[in-house]
């Protein structure tokens, strides 16, 4: 795949997260689940960083860059 559809996929990933936190703000002082809302976003929230860090270290590789760096 190329690495800029790999980045619009990570771009809309993380669009999707920033929306359900707003949400989930928005919602919680009213909702009794808020706290479980708010756990299943921050899940979502590693995978993202998770898929980021693996695209950063195929980048590093692709030029050449020891560590990703």
């Amino acid at each position: 795949m190329p690495v800029s559809a790999e980045l619009k996929m990570l771009r809309f990933l993380q669009e999707r997260v920033n929306k359900k936190t707003k949400a989930t703000d928005a919602d919680a002082e009213t909702n009794p689940l808020a706290q479980e809302d708010y756990d299943k976003v921050s899940k979502k929230q590693a995978r993202v960083k998770q898929l980021m860090r693996l695209l950063a270290e195929k980048l590093g590789k692709e030029n050449g860059v020891e560590g990703g760096q």
